[in-house]
């Protein structure tokens, strides 16, 4: 497996730049933050780290008017969300917490960087993943192969897709018969979020420790 990149005991990193993120990441023990740079127009994102409080209106206290954070319903097909419209959320306490991804509409030709403070998820780790599509993220500040790496649990004919915000559009890989179809087993950036498309429902677990 490659080596883990996660917020460590007295590490310093910084992460490389990912097609839809740059993030630098800093932390002491379990405890730190993740700066992450939202482009200009959507990209999919997903919260690194478990706060206090971990809503709309606490992770992104100021943004530009018009920035909106859109939730995925995998019951549904639909949407939830919330806009920032003249220095207020119109929907304060949507949720956005590690493990869920979610679509963050920058309004403005520059891009923003918002910054993630709390706790290193640790111990055994569920996120559920519905049949069909689910928006989804690494419940801790990883980055790494989306399987192998990760441990998404991926089997035939299912597939992963992420949000290109430099074509706002989406790349993705299938698995199919053993291997994964160009270009490959897609990696994952820290913060980033992407859909997974399952043939029937299952769950994404693992074991973390910052000591691993």
């Amino acid at each position: 497996m490659k080596t883990k990149t996660l917020l460590a005991a007295g590490l310093l990193m910084a992460a490389t730049a990912a097609s839809s993120f740059a993030q630098t990441v800093y932390s002491i023990n379990a405890v730190g933050f993740v700066n992450l740079v939202f482009p200009s127009g959507f990209s999919i994102a997903s919260n690194p780290l478990e706060g206090a409080t971990n809503t709309v209106s606490v992770l992104f206290p100021s943004v530009p008017n018009g920035t909106s954070v859109f939730k995925f319903d995998s019951a549904t097909g639909g949407y939830t969300g919330s806009t920032y419209l003249f220095g207020s959320w119109n929907n304060p306490s949507l949720s956005l917490v590690p493990g869920e991804g979610f679509f963050f509409k920058n309004p403005g030709a520059t891009a923003l960087t918002n910054t993630f403070v709390g706790n290193v998820k640790q111990g055994a780790l569920t996120t559920p993943l519905s049949a069909g599509f689910s928006l989804v993220g690494s419940q801790v500040p990883q980055s790494g192969l989306v399987s192998t790496d990760l441990g998404v649990p991926i089997g035939n004919a299912e597939s992963v897709f992420k949000f290109d915000a430099s074509i706002q559009g989406y790349t993705g890989g299938s698995y199919l018969f053993g291997s994964w179809s160009n270009p490959g087993e897609p990696t994952i950036n820290v913060g980033e979020g992407f859909f997974v498309k399952k043939n029937a429902a299952a769950n994404w677990t693992r074991t973390f420790s910052v000591n691993q």
